[in-house]
C-alpha cells in the first residue's frame, strides 16, 4: 500500500495508507492534522477508488494545490506533492508497490462506463496504432453534418429516436475509423447521448420533486464533469431560488445562497439565453457582475429551463479551478436535456399538486364533521345571545353614527369616538396600523376590530406579544422551523407569518424585541418573503401588520434601540388611546360590562355594586387602565358573599382617593355617572385652560406638560369650546 510523507513545521511524518478514506485539515478530529494555519479546519480527504487514489478538496478557504497547480479534486500518481500553506505531503510507495500505470488502472472516459439500460460495457477511446498513418482530414468533421442533423431533425424535440440516431452515426464511424485521432471525443459524445436517453426515461416516473431536482442535477455534473452544479427556479414574477446544490460526489453544497452568482442566473432567467464562460475572471461580458469576481469563478455554465409557458428557472455548473472545463457540446447537450427535465419538473410538480389537494380535501372533510357536530351543539344557547347582541349593536351604530361596529370596545367619551372615526378611515384598506396607548389600554382589541371589520376578516387574525418571548423562540414563532433545526424540533413548523397569510398579524409591545430581529422582521415586511429557521425554501406571505407599543417607538429611535426604517414601516397610521383618567365617565359602562360578562361565565346572578364603591372606583386614577378595572372586579365578586360589593372590600390604594378628597359632592338627584363626569370635565377644562395660558397657546408644550397626545389635547380643546383670549 502507499503512504504518506508528511513535512509540517520542521517534522516529518509516515502514514500508511490503507482501504478507510483519510481526512486532512487542521481539526483535532482529522486523520492527519496540519498545524499550518493555512489549514482549513477540514481541508481535503484521499480515498481510494476504482480509478486510483484520489485527493478532493473540501471547499477549504485556501484552495487544494497539488504539484504547484490549483484543483478541486486529482487522481494521485507516485511523487504527487500536495500543499497545504507552507506543509507538504508527499504521496509515496513502499517496496514493491506498482504505480498506476504498471497496475492497468486507466481513468476510464467521463461517460465510457456501463450502459444502464442494456448493462454492457461502452467502449473507451483506442489510441492510435504505432506507425499507423493519420486520417486525411479531421475524423470529427467527416460525421459532423449527419450528427448535426441529428440533433437539428430529432433532438430538438427530445425524441429517443434522435439519440438513437445519433449514437448510431457515431458507431458507424467507429467502424470505419478504428484509431482516429479525436475517436475519444466522439465516444464520450455518444456515451452522453446513450446517457442522456437513459435518464430522460428515469425522469419521467419520478414524481417527488426534490428527487427529482436531485437525480437531474447529479447526471449534469456528470455530464459535464463539473466541480458544483445548482438548480434554481423561478416563481411566475421570475424571483429565484435554489431548490438543490450538489457536487461531483453527490453531496448537497453547504450555504449554496453564498456560492452562486445571483445576477447571472437572474439574466438566464429573465432572457431565456445561455451564458458560457471560458474563464469567468477574463469574460468582459461577464466583468459587470461583481460576484463573478468575488466567487473567483473560471469555467461557468448556465443553461435555461424553458416550460411550456415560461422559464422555470436554469441549470448553473462552475468549476472554481480549471478553464475551458464547458464546451460548445457541453451547453448544446444540456440545452437539450433542459427541454426534458422542464417537463418532468412541471408534471413532478403537478402530481404533488394533486396529492395535497387530495390530503387538504381529505383533512377539510374531517375538520367540517367535527365542526358541524360541535355548531349543532351551541346553536341553540347561541340564539338567544345572538338576539341580544343584534339589538346592542343596532342601538350602538345608531348612537356613533359610524361606518362598522366597535362593540368589543366599550366606550362613549370624546375622545374614543375619535378614535372609533379614525378606524372607520382604515379599517378598509391594508395598511399597517402603529396602535399606542399605556398597558390595559385594549390594543390588541382595536387590533381584532381592524381585522374583523375589514377585507381580510374571512382569513387568521394571529397575535404575539413580543415581550414575552426570547429572540431565539421568537425567530421560530414568526417565521416557523424545519426539523432539526434546532433541539427538540422533531418536525417542520409553520410560524405566525405563514398561519396568518392572507390576514392580519398583530405584534404587541414590539418596542421591545431586539435590533437584530427588527431586521429579519423588515426584510420580511420589504419583500413578503421569509425562510423558516433551519429551512432554504424562500416562502411567500401576504400579511397586515399591526403593531401596538406603550412606549414612545421615537424616543427608542433616538436611543438605537429601535429601527428607523422599521418605525416608517410600520408608522403608516397612528392610533393612540387614552388612559382610563382621561375617560372617566366610561368606567360606569366598563364596570356594567364586566359585571355582566363575570355572571354569564359563572351562570350565576349579576352581582350589586353599591354607591360607594362605584363612587371611588370612578375617582381613582387606574394606572393600569382598564385590565386593572377588569381584575378588580373580578376580585370583588369573589370576596362578596352576600352578592354585593361594598367599600370595604376595595382595596387599600382604592379606598385611600376618599381620604384624598375634603367633602363628597352632593348627588342632587342625579345619576352618580352625570355627577362624575360634570366634576371630571370641570377640573380638565380649568387644568387645560390654565397651561394653555401659561404656555402662550403653544400646544405641543401644553400637551407635553399636561401628559397627554396633541391629538387628545385637540379633541378636548374642542370638546370643551376653549378659545385664545
Amino acid at each position: 500500500m502507499p503512504k504518506l510523507v508528511i513535512q509540517d513545521q520542521g517534522e516529518n511524518r509516515t502514514l500508511r495508507l490503507g482501504d478507510e478514506p483519510v481526512s486532512l485539515g487542521r481539526a483535532p478530529t482529522n486523520t492527519v492534522q496540519i498545524r499550518d494555519t493555512k489549514s482549513s479546519r477540514e481541508h481535503c480527504v484521499i480515498s481510494k477508488t476504482e480509478k486510483g487514489w484520489k485527493v478532493v478538496d473540501l471547499e477549504s478557504v485556501n484552495g487544494l494545490t497539488v504539484n504547484g497547480a490549483k484543483t478541486n479534486q486529482h487522481f494521485l500518481k507516485y511523487g504527487d506533492r500536495i500543499e497545504i500553506g507552507e506543509t507538504s505531503i508527499t504521496f509515496e510507495k513502499e517496496p514493491g508497490d506498482r504505480d498506476a500505470s504498471e497496475s492497468g488502472v486507466h481513468p476510464l472516459p467521463r461517460f465510457g462506463r456501463r450502459s444502464l439500460a442494456t448493462g454492457r460495457r461502452l467502449p473507451a477511446a483506442r489510441p492510435r496504432a504505432q506507425g499507423a498513418a493519420a486520417p486525411s482530414a479531421d475524423p470529427v468533421a467527416e460525421v459532423e453534418g449527419k450528427l448535426r442533423g441529428a440533433f437539428d431533425g430529432c433532438l430538438d424535440t427530445w425524441g429517443e429516436d434522435g439519440l438513437e440516431v445519433a449514437a448510431n452515426i457515431l458507431d458507424e464511424y467507429f467502424r470505419s475509423h478504428k484509431g482516429a485521432p479525436r475517436e475519444g471525443e466522439l465516444v464520450e459524445m455518444r456515451d452522453s447521448l446513450l446517457r442522456l436517453q437513459e435518464i430522460g426515461k428515469a425522469i419521467t416516473t419520478e414524481h417527488n420533486i426534490k428527487r427529482l431536482l436531485e437525480m437531474i442535477l447529479d447526471a449534469v455534473v456528470e455530464l459535464t464533469n463539473a466541480e458544483r452544479g445548482f438548480i434554481i427556479l423561478a416563481d411566475e414574477s421570475l424571483a429565484t431560488s435554489i431548490r438543490v446544490a450538489r457536487n461531483f460526489d453527490r453531496e448537497d453544497v453547504r450555504k449554496p445562497e453564498d456560492k452562486i452568482s445571483h445576477s447571472i442566473a437572474d439574466a438566464v432567467v429573465r432572457n431565456g439565453k445561455t451564458v458560457r464562460a471560458q474563464n469567468a475572471q477574463t469574460d468582459r461580458e461577464l466583468h459587470a457582475f461583481m460576484s463573478v469576481t468575488e466567487l473567483k469563478l473560471r469555467s461557468l455554465l448556465c443553461v435555461p429551463l424553458r416550460g411550456r409557458q415560461r422559464v422555470l428557472g436554469c441549470f448553473y455548473i462552475d468549476n472554481r479551478f480549471e478553464e475551458g472545463l464547458f464546451t460548445e457540446t457541453h451547453q448544446r447537450l444540456l440545452e437539450l436535456f433542459s427541454d426534458q427535465a422542464s417537463v418532468a419538473i412541471e408534471n413532478a410538480r403537478l402530481w404533488e399538486e394533486n396529492q395535497r389537494r387530495l390530503e387538504d380535501l381529505k383533512t377539510s372533510k374531517e375538520q367540517v364533521e367535527k365542526l358541524n357536530k360541535l355548531l349543532e351543539e351551541k346553536v341553540e344557547l347561541q340564539k338567544t345571545e345572538l338576539t341580544e347582541v343584534k339589538e346592542d349593536l343596532n342601538a350602538s351604530l345608531q348612537s356613533l353614527g359610524l361606518k362598522y361596529n366597535y362593540s368589543n370596545i366599550i366606550g362613549r367619551n370624546t375622545l374614543m369616538q375619535e378614535v372609533f372615526r379614525i378606524l372607520d378611515r382604515v379599517t378598509d384598506s391594508n395598511v399597517p396600523v402603529l396602535i399606542q396607548g399605556e398597558s390595559g389600554t385594549g390594543k390588541e382589541l382595536v387590533a381584532r376590530a381592524i381585522h374583523y371589520n375589514g377585507p381580510r376578516k374571512k382569513a387568521r387574525f394571529v397575535s404575539e406579544n413580543c415581550a414575552a418571548i426570547t429572540e431565539s423562540l421568537l425567530e421560530s414563532e414568526l417565521f416557523g422551523h424545519t426539523r432539526g433545526a434546532f433541539t427538540g424540533a422533531t418536525e417542520d413548523r409553520k410560524g405566525l407569518f405563514e398561519l396568518a397569510d392572507g390576514g392580519t398579524l398583530f405584534l404587541d409591545e414590539i418596542g421591545d424585541m431586539s435590533v437584530e430581529m427588527q431586521k429579519k422582521l423588515l426584510r420580511t415586511l420589504q419583500t413578503g418573503e421569509l425562510r423558516r429557521v433551519g429551512g432554504k425554501d424562500i416562502l411567500h406571505v401576504d400579511v397586515r401588520i399591526c403593531s401596538a407599543s406603550n412606549r414612545d417607538l421615537k424616543d427608542l429611535i433616538k436611543e438605537g434601540k429601535f429601527r428607523e426604517d422599521l418605525f416608517y414601516r410600520l408608522n403608516v397610521v397612528t392610533i393612540t388611546l387614552p388612559p382610563l383618567r382621561d375617560r372617566r365617565d366610561d368606567i360606569p359602562l366598563l364596570i356594567e360590562h364586566f359585571l355582566d360578562s363575570f355572571a354569564r361565565e359563572s351562570n350565576a346572578p349579576r352581582p350589586t355594586l353599591e354607591a360607594d364603591a362605584q363612587r371611588l372606583l370612578v375617582a381613582y386614577g387606574w394606572p393600569g387602565n382598564i385590565r386593572e378595572l377588569e381584575n378588580e372586579l373580578r376580585r370583588l365578586i369573589a370576596l362578596s358573599a352576600d352578592g354585593k360589593v361594598h367599600a370595604g372590600h376595595l382595596k387599600e390604594e382604592i379606598r385611600k382617593t376618599e381620604a384624598k378628597r375634603s367633602a363628597a359632592p352632593s348627588l342632587g338627584g342625579r345619576q352618580l355617572k352625570d355627577l362624575v363626569k360634570d366634576v371630571t370635565e370641570t377640573v380638565e377644562k380649568e387644568a387645560i385652560l390654565a397651561v394653555l395660558k401659561e404656555t402662550g397657546w403653544v400646544k405641543t408644550e401644553a400637551s407635553r406638560m399636561l401628559g397627554i397626545s396633541r391629538v387628545t389635547l385637540d379633541a378636548k380643546i374642542e370638546a370643551y369650546g376653549l378659545q385664545k383670549e
